[in-house]
């Protein structure tokens, strides 16, 4: 089992920390209003969506301190969110655009977060790159799954989760070639961020929809047909007769 390096954990100052965890909750309770579940629908679709990703983290690299169990008092400003999102929909579902900018910010931390644990236990930088993202969006699909739809993630739309990717391969880059952690850390934000502004701008979106069958397929019967044509120097008159 991997045994944690606390001095390769990059300190996140815990109001940033926190802040992306409630930012979690707030639009995974938004989703379950807007799903139309019940309170306690709303409550853990909120609590999936804020620590969901960060739990499957923690059990896939065997964590003793499981972030979720490490923060009672978060626990409960977190039900208080869900409890009044619920309660006041009216305020929180007039937030959209405002909370767009904060989800996209907190994904990025949760990114960060994940690469830099996975980085902290001395896993290959494919690890480190496939947890940042599994802490990033697993919440977000946990909670669709329950609720019984296709996780968004798995949908043709805007760079989201392909952001997230990105971000964590800024950071496992920037970290094994030996850049300091601040450093790393700024470039995983700043990955996702870019990332998912551009494709919003430029509306790059995933596809639902790809088979290269036809062209390769076609291709291959070009190269065959070129290859059995008969060299045409070879086929030209010579200009003199034995």
């Amino acid at each position: 089992m991997p045994v944690l390096d606390a001095s390769a954990v990059l300190a996140i100052p815990w109001g940033i920390d926190y802040a992306s965890v409630v930012v979690g909750v707030l639009t995974g309770a938004m989703f379950g209003c807007r799903s139309k579940l019940d309170v306690v629908g709303t409550t853990v679709a909120g609590f999936l969506t804020g620590f969901g990703g960060g739990i499957v983290r923690d059990l896939l690299l065997g964590a003793s301190n499981i972030y979720f169990m490490s923060h009672p008092d978060l626990i409960l400003v977190s039900l208080a969110i869900c409890l009044l999102t619920f309660y006041f929909r009216g305020v929180f579902l007039d937030l959209n655009r405002s909370i767009l900018v904060a989800d996209t910010l907190s994904v990025a931390l949760f990114a960060l977060a994940g690469s830099s644990k996975a980085f902290a236990y001395g896993l290959d930088p494919v690890y480190v790159v496939i947890l940042g993202t599994i802490t990033a969006v697993g919440g977000g699909a946990l909670r669709d799954a329950m609720a019984g739809v296709t996780p968004a993630i798995f949908r043709g739309s805007n760079f989201y989760a392909v952001a997230c990717l990105g971000g964590s391969v800024a950071f496992a880059a920037m970290a094994y070639f030996g850049l300091p952690l601040v450093a790393a850390g700024f470039g995983c934000v700043g990955t996702v961020l870019a990332l998912r502004y551009l494709s919003i701008r430029f509306d790059w979106k995933t596809r639902e929809y790809c088979d290269l069958t036809p062209r390769v397929v076609a291709a291959a019967k070009g190269a065959s047909s070129s290859s059995h044509q008969p060299d045409r120097l070879d086929a030209l008159p010579t200009g003199r007769e034995d």
